[in-house]
Formats: structure tokens, sequence, C-alpha cells
């Protein structure tokens, strides 16, 4: 009786295990695809000209994602610390991530110049980040139903070798 409950329980982990890697995969490109978008409106900003960097940084990021936070607390660094450039609050606010290298790079070349060449930085970092983000929605468009079909049936099987 524990035998059949364990194989089944360890069937499950197996199953979900896949379901779990599809999902980061789906999240990945929604989070790249969110980047995208919050650095379009951050363009925007910066082109009208009328917000400091942190005031732009706030009011790009109107929601609750994780690049929405990780600019709202790039701001409040920047507005705590006035001296920090823009790549140190990057660098001391996010954790690793397939985009980091874009966005650091973004950010470092956001923190100096005109307001022009700061336009143009956000809008090649944009770009940057749009590849990105088709590339990791293609992967999961492609992966995703093959990672969750690779759980279910793994631990199926996992079930049946146990039992």
């Amino acid at each position: 009786m524990s035998r059949a409950i364990l194989s089944v329980m360890a069937g499950l982990l197996c199953a979900l295990a896949g379901m779990r890697y599809a999902a980061s995969l789906q999240g990945d490109a929604l989070r790249l695809s969110r980047w995208e978008q919050v650095l379009r409106h951050l363009e925007l900003l910066l082109r009208e000209g009328t917000l400091s960097i942190p005031d732009a940084l706030c009011a790009a990021a109107d929601e609750a994602l994780p690049p929405d936070n990780l600019l709202r607390d790039m701001a409040a660094r920047l507005s705590a610390s006035p001296l920090t450039s823009l790549r140190e609050a990057y660098q001391a606010c996010s954790g690793p991530c397939p985009e980091q290298t874009v966005l650091s790079r973004l950010f470092d070349r956001m923190g100096r110049g005109t307001k022009e060449s700061r336009c143009l930085a956000v809008q090649q970092g944009s770009e940057e980040i749009a590849l990105l983000a088709r590339s990791a929605q293609a992967k999961a468009d492609k992966d995703v139903k093959l990672y969750r079909t690779l759980g279910l049936v793994g631990g199926a099987c996992l079930t049946i070798l146990l039992l």
C-alpha cells in the first residue's frame, strides 16, 4: 500500500517538474515582453524631458511586475543616493537574469550624455530586449508543450516502474 502511494507521489513530482519548467519558460517570455513595454514607455518619458531620471523610472513602472518593481527600486536608490550611477543602481537592485547584460549596458549608457543620447540608448536597449523577447517566446511556444508532455509521460512511466 505505501509502495503504491510512494510510486504515485514520485510520478506526480516528475510531472510537476515538467510543468514547472514549462511555466518558467513562459515566465521568461512574459518578463522580457514587459521589459520591452516598459522601455518604450521610458523612452517616451525621456523624450518629453519634463521628469528627472528617477521620476521617469517610477512613471514608466506602472504595474506590479518584476521589471516595474526593479525600476521602482532603482528610482528609490537613486533618490536616496544621488551620486549613484544608473548602472550601479541596476546592479544593486537586480539578480541574475538572461537580459542582465543588455540592461546593464543600457543603464550604463543612459546614465551619461545628452537627452538625445539617453533616448537613443533606451531605444537601442528596447530593440535588443525585443529580440530577446521574440527568441524567448519562440522557445516557449516550441518547448512548453514538450516539457509538459515529458513530465507527464515520465511521471507515468516512473509510477508504473516503481509499482
